[in-house]
């Protein structure tokens, strides 16, 4: 019985000491992981969210300038465009217009005497181009003689990831 009471078996205080801090150490490893894991997903949700921004705002523009009858004299330049187009047979001035200024807003004017609709934001950069033929090379603003249009729509995503949209549109509704 007095050799029960002598063996005391166990853990001592200094080896559940070294227990906890080595399962410590391997929760901030870990947390560093799953931190990193949950920030790319983020990332990668709200570049997602840039791609598809862009690619509805150059819908959009497709659709307007597919449509479009003639450009209002001297207003199809490289940031902006101010077009008619019909709808129900009546006439329509709809403008396309970006500021210049890289993480501003892309406006859409469909009556040219409001302030504008936001067609999308964060805009990096945004260029029109106008073909005289297919093989031509660009100008930077409209002339009669216009039969298609470039466009070149750029936005800021998350962590300040470009993302490039671009396009050749040719109107059919054209004199």
């Amino acid at each position: 019985m007095i050799s029960l009471l002598l063996n005391k078996s166990g853990f001592s205080l200094i080896e559940i000491i070294i227990v906890l801090i080595i399962a410590g150490l391997l929760g901030l490893v870990g947390s560093f992981g799953i931190t990193s894991s949950v920030k790319s997903n983020l990332l990668q949700q709200q570049n997602a969210e840039t791609a598809y921004n862009g690619q509805m705002a150059m819908i959009r523009i497709s659709k307007e300038f597919k449509n479009l009858t003639s450009v209002t004299s001297g207003q199809g330049t490289a940031t902006s465009i101010e077009y008619d187009v019909y709808r129900n047979a009546v006439r329509q001035t709809h403008k396309l217009s970006w500021n210049g200024i890289p993480g501003t807003y892309l406006l859409y004017y469909d009556d040219v005497s409001n302030n504008g609709n936001i067609l999308v934001d964060q805009v990096k950069n945004f260029k029109l181009e106008y073909y005289d033929s297919n093989d031509t090379s660009p100008k930077p603003i409209w002339s009669s003689s216009t039969i298609k249009i470039g466009v070149t729509l750029e936005l800021i995503g998350a962590d300040n990831i470009s993302s490039v949209f671009t396009g050749k549109i040719t109107p059919r509704n054209l004199p």
